[in-house]
C-alpha cells in the first residue's frame, strides 16, 4: 500500500536533544554529518517516506543570542544540502526576544538561505505563542509568502492552543502549521473545534497519541485539505522505532484521494515544491 502513495514528512527535527545542556555535539560536520543523514533516510526508507523536511531541534544553543540563531539557521540550510532530493525543504527559526535583529534573520533565511517556511518551539524558547513580537514575525513570513510553523505540544502553558487562536485571529491573512497538534487526546478533542474557527491554520500529526486522537473525526470538520503529515523525527537519539502515523493512515478507512493529499500532496503544495 505505501507504494501507492509519495509519502511527505513535513517535521523532522536536526540536532541532539542534548543540545538543551550546551552546544557540544550540536553542529556536526564531515563524515559524522554524512552520517546522520544517512541515519534518516534509512529510516525513511524502511518506511517508505520518499522525502521530508527538517528544522533545528528542540534547545539548540542560544547563549550567544542572534548570532547563535544565524549559525543553527545556516547549520539547517548546510544539513538538507547534503541530499536535497530527499531531504527537499527546511525551515528558519529565531525568538521573539531577539526583538528587531529576528525580522533581518527571517529575511536573511527565506531569500539568501532559500528556506520554505520558519518554525517556533516556544516552550524551548522561554516564551508564549502569542508574544508581542510574533506578530511582527508573522507579518513579514506573510509578506515572503511563506507559512508559520508552531509547536502546540500538549502539557506547554507557553504553547497552549489558545494562544495560537489569538495569534492567528490577529494575523487573518496569515498560513499557520499547528504542530503536535494531536500530542494528547484533550488536544485531539481542541483541535476539530479550532479548525471550525480558524481557516488560516492546518495541522500536524507529529506526537499524534495512539489512543483518542480521533483523527478520522478531525478530518470530517475540517477536511483531508488542511491535514499534514508529520513524525517528529530526530536521529540523535532516534525517539521511536515506527511513524505511529503513516502506519495509522494506510491503515485507516479514509479515501485513496484524501490520503494522497494527507500523505504528501498537502505539504508538497503548502511549501511550494515541484509536482505539488
Amino acid at each position: 500500500m505505501i507504494a501507492e502513495y509519495d509519502i511527505y514528512d513535513l517535521h523532522q527535527h536536526v540536532g541532539p536533544l542534548g543540545g538543551l545542556l550546551g552546544s557540544s555535539n550540536w553542529f556536526l560536520d564531515g563524515d559524522a554529518l554524512h552520517a546522520d543523514v544517512e541515519q534518516r533516510i534509512a529510516f525513511m526508507d524502511k518506511f517508505g517516506i520518499h522525502q521530508a523536511s527538517v528544522m533545528a531541534g528542540n534547545g539548540y544553543p542560544t547563549a550567544g543570542g542572534i548570532e547563535d540563531t544565524r549559525r543553527v539557521n545556516d547549520y539547517i540550510r548546510r544539513y538538507q544540502q547534503v541530499r536535497p532530493d530527499r531531504i527537499a525543504a527546511c525551515y528558519g527559526t529565531v525568538n521573539p526576544l531577539e526583538g528587531v535583529a529576528a525580522l533581518k534573520e527571517i529575511d536573511r533565511c527565506l531569500d539568501r538561505l532559500g528556506m520554505s517556511a520558519m518554525m517556533w518551539h516556544h516552550r524551548f524558547m522561554g516564551v508564549i505563542i502569542d508574544h508581542p513580537m510574533m506578530d511582527e514575525f508573522v507579518s513579514r513570513l506573510t509578506d515572503h509568502g511563506k507559512p508559520a510553523f508552531v509547536h502546540i505540544i500538549a502539557d506547554s502553558k507557553l504553547e497552549s492552543p489558545w494562544r495560537l487562536e489569538k495569534l492567528a485571529d490577529r494575523n487573518p491573512d496569515a498560513t499557520f502549521v499547528a504542530l503536535d497538534a494531536f500530542s494528547s487526546p484533550d488536544h485531539s478533542q481542541w483541535m476539530p473545534y479550532i479548525a471550525s474557527r480558524h481557516p488560516n491554520i492546518m495541522f500536524d500529526t507529529g506526537v499524534m497519541v495512539s489512543v483518542g486522537h480521533l483523527i478520522e473525526n478531525f478530518i470530517s470538520v475540517a477536511g483531508a485539505d488542511r491535514t499534514l503529515l508529520g513524525t517528529n523525527f530526530y536521529s540523535q537519539p532516534q525517539l521511536f522505532n515506527t511513524p505511529f502515523p503513516v502506519s495509522e493512515f494506510l491503515n485507516s478507512d479514509l479515501p485513496p484521494d484524501a490520503l494522497r493529499k494527507i500523505l504528501g500532496g498537502n505539504a508538497r503544495k503548502l511549501l511550494g515544491l515541484a509536482d505539488a
